[in-house]
């Protein structure tokens, strides 16, 4: 059975529970599947999103947005603790596309300076 704790977010009990070894496999499956992403969802942190976040606890995205980023912190800060696991997949992922997305700014470059 995962590990978890209940966190106290606004006077709303959350439970944290750490992802199994599949789970973060399904997730980074549906990521390069290319699944829609909330853009506004996948900017409130730099390392990750609502949608992350719902995934390691039991409150729905849709249920975070009533909250700021500040009063997110402590349940960002719990799913990081249980989860250090799925955030370093998740930065080795982001670092991957930045790196295609630099070669490719590169190539469009060069074949722009063609003669």
């Amino acid at each position: 059975m995962a590990a978890s704790a209940q966190i106290d977010l606004a006077g709303r009990a959350v439970t944290v529970f750490e992802l199994s070894v599949a789970q973060v496999r399904n997730w980074v499956v549906e990521s390069e599947a290319g699944a829609s992403v909330d853009p506004l969802r996948a900017m409130v942190f730099d390392d990750c999103s609502l949608d992350d976040l719902a995934r390691m606890c039991d409150m729905t995205a849709d249920d975070m947005e009533q909250f700021g980023p500040m009063e997110l912190a402590p349940l960002r800060d719990k799913c990081k603790a249980f989860n250090p696991h799925f955030f370093k997949v998740r930065e080795a992922l982001i670092g991957v596309s930045r790196a295609i997305e630099a070669g490719l700014g590169s190539l469009i470059s060069t074949e722009q300076s063609s003669p």
